[in-house]
């Protein structure tokens, strides 16, 4: 593969970090990452030439649209969670840049959206656009308008699930902070069943992705989802208890819709504050697609594909070999 210029948005993030390392190593293909802020960059870009790092966002491109119209392939992983530049960043800001490529000369655009827009025979999910939060509001319209770019051909969207990530040279996703705390709330999920599933994905493995296609550009519209084979929630509780060296009592109580309905209603009463999007998904449960993207369908060594190896890859320790479980 001839080395290309490639741009790459969300640099600073936990997938953008394993990426940048990826393509700093193993390749010499010339880098530009756009980022707000430089500071929070814990990857060596110094470490060859050919590597520039751009000071910007995506809500103001302008400096960036000669440059832009040279690059042979995009990677925009930069999103914005919430607040008011939310649909700027995550509509306006990421369309922008696909607009102002150059298609005789971009090979292939990576963009990533989210799972959650999606339904389990991966269509858009109707509810996603009325009742999602801002981000997901934010993913779902612009995936509407990537059928109208000069570059749709050479689009290929990824769908990430729960991704996990982070040690102590690049940034942790949220939902991976506080899982020491995990044995704690066992304690008391242990005693609860629950209808419902999910996906997760560590950001290593998402990186192994994004450059197994990077050397094998789009010849037509395509799209992924990134996660490991589907875990139900009991599954899961299962699991996290083995490791942590807590049993699953036999008796469970079983949390029916109804049930969560009526906690739901109780935690209001309490003065939790709950959104659309919370009580849809209270509903749905079955966050599950088929099929999904990862290392092992690749051919690829996958950094973690089971909860326990998960979080022996973030740091938290197992349950003593010796310990005693708990009596129920």
């Amino acid at each position: 593969m001839t080395n290309q210029r490639i741009f790459i948005t969300g640099g600073s993030g936990c997938v953008g970090h394993y990426l940048a390392e990826m393509l700093i190593d193993q390749t010499e293909h010339e880098l530009f990452f756009l980022v707000r802020n430089p500071g929070k960059l814990k990857f060596n870009f110094q470490k060859r030439p050919g590597v520039h790092i751009l000071t910007g966002n995506l809500q103001d491109i302008t400096p960036y649209l000669d440059l832009l119209a040279t690059m042979n392939t995009v990677f925009l992983l930069a999103t914005q969670w919430g607040g008011e530049s939310t649909f700027a960043v995550n509509v306006t800001g990421n369309l922008s840049i696909m607009q102002a490529l150059d298609p005789q000369v971009c090979e292939q655009v990576i963009y990533f959206s989210t799972a959650s827009i999606l339904d389990q025979n991966l269509r858009l999910l109707p509810q996603a656009k009325t009742l999602g939060t801002e981000y997901i509001r934010s993913k779902f319209l612009c995936y509407e308008e990537l059928v109208h770019l000069p570059i749709y051909n050479r689009l290929t969207v990824m769908f990430p699930t729960l991704i996990f990530g982070g040690d102590k040279d690049k940034p942790a996703t949220h939902i991976s902070t506080g899982l020491e705390q995990l044995p704690r709330y066992l304690q008391w999920v242990r005693w609860l069943r629950a209808d419902g599933c999910f996906h997760f994905i560590h950001a290593q493995d998402i990186a192994q992705v994004l450059m197994y296609y990077l050397a094998r550009p789009a010849q037509e519209f395509r799209q992924f989802v990134l996660g490991n084979p589907v875990l139900s929630l009991n599954q899961a509780v299962q699991e996290l208890c083995a490791y942590f060296g807590l049993t699953v009592p036999r008796w469970q109580l079983d949390l029916t819709p109804r049930r969560i309905a009526f906690l739901m209603r109780v935690a209001r009463w309490l003065g939790t504050q709950f959104i659309p999007w919370d009580d849809f998904c209270a509903q749905y449960r079955y966050f599950r697609y088929e099929p999904v993207m990862n290392p092992s369908r690749l051919g690829l060594t996958p950094c973690c594909t089971t909860l326990s190896e998960l979080l022996k890859v973030l740091g938290v320790p197992p349950a003593p070999q010796d310990s005693v479980h708990p009596q129920n």
